[in-house]
């Protein structure tokens, strides 16, 4: 039995570190001006050069996406671009664009192509196209199920690499035109706006005030906003798929999704590595994936399309999770915690705490210390703190802070997944 590759995103270089240590396999970042998120979340040459070095250390893999819309203005600068990453030891690069595979083939020999999902290949035919032009991997659009994922991997005899949890896309492979034609921004170029989860109903002219839900029916479809992807309760049907790696979406997301849902997926591997016979869904990594922001879940297409009830793909623009993301923790000296606050907390206050390989408990904040040296009452979001805490304290650097949100959890499901 081989488990899969656990690749999960970073959006910046405390992300990446986040991901290597909560248990990621490898890591995927986007270069710059050529990546399919903005440049905020996306890496230069000299912030690549050091991620793939930290990323070595840990004998990890990273994975860099050249995968944005190249246009014919851009190819210059696409090819200056690899001449000045020569030096860098990639291991792979995920490409979305003929012209980019023919560059890097060219002047990258050394390095492996993975095929983006933005090429949408469905069929074990155009895997082997691209297994015979030289790619390492493909990436398969995110409308295959899992029996044709495993049909696709067994054909081609080309590694799969699959998406199993994140945001979706209202357009095939996510090629959408919907936030350029509303904002001006183009998702092509990882300029998305999310357009599609605007909160979208139906007007007809000759009734105003009127309006209708957006639904879909057996002819045409006229929704937009999707449900987030949710495999995590699939794990023996997506090892047994025979894919080489599991992708999680979310450059944008916070430290606090990389930390949760990668050792939720990390422990749930794991798991069933050690004794497959027995496995079993532990509720708390429900609980994890669960407790971060995200849109209601569902299986997207891995059981094939849900005929009979469309609307398990539609969601609204809410966004749910039963945790506050407080903090992460920068440093520890001594009996001093150094904390990037991200919601506010309070002296006294007790606070959730979680690590990698499904550590966590439960601190009382007994001091907290502003950087001019105060001691103040309340830590608030956007600085960096000094605290003590009091209680189950194997507190180390990346451990998250967090905290119940006052909602009605039950609700927060949508739809099984």
């Amino acid at each position: 039995m081989i488990i899969p590759e656990l690749l999960i995103p970073a959006g910046t270089e405390q992300k990446l570190q986040v991901a290597l240590e909560y248990g990621a396999d490898a890591v995927y970042v986007g270069a710059a001006g050529f990546s399919m998120r903005p440049d905020g979340a996306s890496f230069s040459i000299d912030q690549l050069r050091n991620a793939v070095a930290y990323t070595h250390e840990y004998g990890k893999r990273l994975y860099v996406g050249v995968n944005s819309l190249i246009m014919q203005s851009e190819l210059p600068a696409l090819e200056q671009w690899l001449e000045e990453t020569k030096d860098i030891a990639f291991d792979a690069l995920i490409i979305a664009d003929p012209a980019t595979f023919m560059l890097t083939r060219q002047l990258r020999l050394d390095v492996e192509i993975h095929i983006s999902t933005q090429m949408s290949t469905a069929n074990a035919l155009a895997a082997k196209f691209w297994k015979e032009a030289g790619a390492k991997r493909i990436i398969l659009a995110r409308e295959c199920s899992l029996d044709e994922t495993k049909q696709i991997a067994e054909q081609s005899t080309l590694p799969v690499e699959i998406f199993v949890h994140g945001a979706m896309c209202v357009a095939v492979s996510g090629r959408c035109l919907l936030s350029a034609y509303m904002t001006g921004f183009n998702a092509s170029k990882g300029q998305c706006k999310h357009s599609c989860h605007w909160q979208w109903e139906v007007k007809e002219a000759k009734r105003p005030g009127e309006s209708y839900p957006v639904v879909e029916t057996d002819n045409k479809t006229i929704i937009f906003s999707s449900t987030d992807l949710c495999l995590l309760e699939h794990i023996p049907a997506l090892v047994q798929s025979g894919v080489a790696s599991l992708k999680v979406e979310g450059r944008m997301k916070s430290e606090y999704y990389i930390a949760s849902i990668t050792r939720s997926y990390r422990a749930a591997l794991d798991a069933y590595a050690t004794d497959p016979d027995d496995y079993a869904l532990n509720h708390n990594w429900l609980d994890d994936v669960n407790s971060v922001r995200h849109h209601p879940y569902y299986t997207g297409f891995a059981f094939g399309y849900p005929t009979e009830n469309p609307e398990l793909l539609q969601a609204s623009y809410v966004d749910i999770g039963t945790k506050d993301y407080v903090g992460i923790i920068e440093s520890i000296i001594g009996e001093s915690t150094l904390v990037q606050v991200k919601h506010p907390f309070e002296l006294g206050e007790k606070l959730e705490w979680i690590g990698p390989q499904s550590q966590g408990g439960f601190v009382t904040v007994g001091s907290i210390l502003d950087k001019q040296n105060h001691y103040v009452k309340k830590a608030h979001p956007g600085t960096s703190v000094h605290i003590t805490v009091e209680g189950d304290n194997p507190l180390s650097r990346f451990s998250i802070l967090r905290r119940d949100k006052n909602i009605d959890n039950t609700k927060l499901e949508r739809v099984e997944i």
